[in-house]
């Protein structure tokens, strides 16, 4: 982007490169011939699904940033991140082999190719099972307790 700007703004240089010194050209002819060469399709690169490190079947529930469900400090996840101030429903909590904080896995059978990142941990004697954060609590109880598959990345 940086250099289509340059070339925008001193199109004598992108000019020059082609033309004999001297030579009279229209003020736009560079501009013209930089939008020739860029490509016909921008967009983003393409990004392969990671396969999983390993896969482990687990219990699956939700919570949210209230008090009763959390600490003291409901919006704020063990590892220092704010939930409540991202508000993306993409965050777990699990003690599940003390897995480190910034572990990236997925849930195919709930969510499908989803990314969740395990930034929160959980009461010691739940260390078989990911929690779900969500913004809704009507929507994390109706989630309820679900057996499923996890891909640790």
């Amino acid at each position: 982007m940086l250099i289509f700007m340059l070339n925008l703004s001193f199109p004598h240089v992108a000019v020059g490169q082609t033309v004999a010194f001297g030579a009279q050209l229209p003020i736009d002819a560079g501009k013209i011939e930089i939008l020739k060469k860029m490509p016909q399709t921008p967009g983003f690169p393409e990004v392969n699904i990671k396969e999983p490190r390993w896969t482990v079947n687990i219990w699956v529930t939700a919570y949210n940033s209230h008090p009763a469900q959390t600490d003291a400090t409901p919006c704020i996840t063990a590892s220092g991140l704010n939930v409540c101030e991202r508000n993306t429903e993409d965050i777990l909590a699990t003690n599940f082999r003390y897995l480190p904080f910034g572990t990236k896995v997925r849930l195919p059978q709930i969510s499908g190719n989803k990314i969740y990142t395990i930034e929160d941990r959980m009461n010691t004697r739940y260390g078989q099972t990911v929690d779900i954060w969500m913004k809704d609590y009507d929507q994390a109880r109706q989630f309820g307790r679900q057996y499923t598959i996890m891909e640790i990345l």
